[in-house]
This record gives C-alpha cells, sequence and structure tokens, in this order.
C-alpha cells in the first residue's frame, strides 16, 4: 500500500501548490507548502523560490499593503508559525528561519533581514496598547506602533520576545529567554530580561575559505 498512498500525497502536494500558484501574488519554482497550512488573503502573500512552509502555519496578510507578506528565496517557516500582517506587512530576506510556533505581529511593520535565524516559540510583535488612562479599558484605548527591523545574519534564541520600534544590527544574537525593548548594535550578543549587552562577536580573519571548507 505504499507506493499508492505515496502517489496520492503526492498529487494532493501538487493540487495544493497549482491552488496557490493561482491565488498568491507571486510564487517561485520549488515551494513547498504542507497539509494544514493556511494561507489567508493569497493575493497580498508573494513567495519567492524554494520557501518551505510547515504543517499548521498560519500566514494572514489582512493589510491594505501589497505585498503584505514577502518571503524571499528558500526562507523556512516551521510547523504552527503564525505570520499576521494586521493592517502592516511582514518581509523577511532570503536564507531566513522561523522556527516552530514562533510569532510575528506586522501592525507597524516587520522587516527581517537574510540568513536571519529565530528559534521557536520567539515572538515579534510592533504593537502594544497605551495605558495611560485608568477611566476607561485598555482595550478601548489607542494603539502603539512601531516597526521592528532584524537586519542580516542575527540568531534569535528560544523563547526570546521583540517588542515594537526596536532594531537588532546586523550579525547579533540575542539570548533564550531575552525580552528585547531597545535597540540593539551591529555584532551584540544580548541576554536577559530586559535585554542588554554582554558582549561582541569577535572578528574573524579572512582566510578564504567557506565554513564547510574550514571544518572540512
Amino acid at each position: 500500500m505504499a507506493g499508492p498512498l505515496s502517489m496520492i500525497r503526492k498529487s494532493l502536494d501538487q493540487t495544493r501548490l497549482l491552488w496557490y500558484r493561482a491565488r498568491l501574488a507571486g510564487m517561485g519554482p520549488g515551494c513547498q507548502i504542507a497539509a494544514g497550512a493556511s494561507l489567508q488573503y493569497p493575493g497580498r502573500i508573494e513567495l519567492g523560490a524554494g520557501v518551505g512552509i510547515g504543517r499548521h502555519a498560519t500566514l494572514r496578510a489582512n493589510t491594505d499593503a501589497r505585498p503584505g507578506i514577502r518571503l524571499g528565496d528558500q526562507v523556512a517557516i516551521n510547523d504552527g508559525v503564525v505570520i499576521n500582517a494586521n493592517r502592516g506587512f511582514v518581509s523577511l530576506g532570503e536564507r531566513s528561519w522561523l522556527g516552530p510556533f514562533c510569532l510575528v505581529y506586522g501592525n507597524g511593520g516587520v522587516t527581517i533581514g537574510r540568513d536571519v535565524l529565530i528559534a521557536g516559540h520567539s515572538s515579534i510583535n510592533s504593537v502594544s496598547h497605551s495605558a495611560r488612562r485608568r477611566d476607561i479599558p485598555i482595550n478601548d484605548q489607542p494603539l502603539l506602533i512601531d516597526p521592528v527591523v532584524i537586519e542580516d545574519d542575527c540568531w534569535v534564541g528560544l523563547n526570546a520576545v521583540v517588542l515594537q520600534g526596536v532594531t537588532i544590527g546586523r550579525g547579533s544574537i540575542i539570548g533564550a529567554g531575552a525580552v528585547v525593548t531597545r535597540s540593539i548594535p551591529p555584532w551584540s550578543i544580548a541576554v536577559g530580561v530586559p535585554a542588554r549587552v554582554v558582549g561582541e562577536r569577535e572578528e574573524t580573519p579572512d582566510t578564504g575559505m567557506t565554513g564547510h571548507e574550514a571544518r572540512s
């Protein structure tokens, strides 16, 4: 039975891709969209080549921005990720990676660069609520919206939280469980609640070899 079942799954996968290709704002070759993934408002979602979207991931482009959600070439969206444009936008650069069950709110605009690694259960939030008044519910007070930028080659650890108005500079590392409330300079190592810079990545002499070549 393995043969026929495999053929059925392959046929369903191809049908799913054809359905999305006809509805998305753009979709490069070699994309994979797993069963159970939900791409809502597909006309405002753009996928580059080789994008992978895991099981039960949700991309919700509820915005007037076009594209409301853009995933560059070779972006990986793991199982259970939620990306919600919320009248803003979310953009991920080439070869970036969102681990399982990450949450991204794009109200104020979220820009994630190339080769960014964001570990599972992390949150990126470009919106919060004003709470200055006590005579009316917080739910009725204005939203506070500011963009989030994570520049190229950053690594954000498990369960980290990145809040509105923050820029994480190129090449930085954010420790597991950190809460980033203010911008982080390039090449920094930041940990804690709230996150503070505790070090800097060292420069590496140019050997002319890639990491793979140096290890072989």
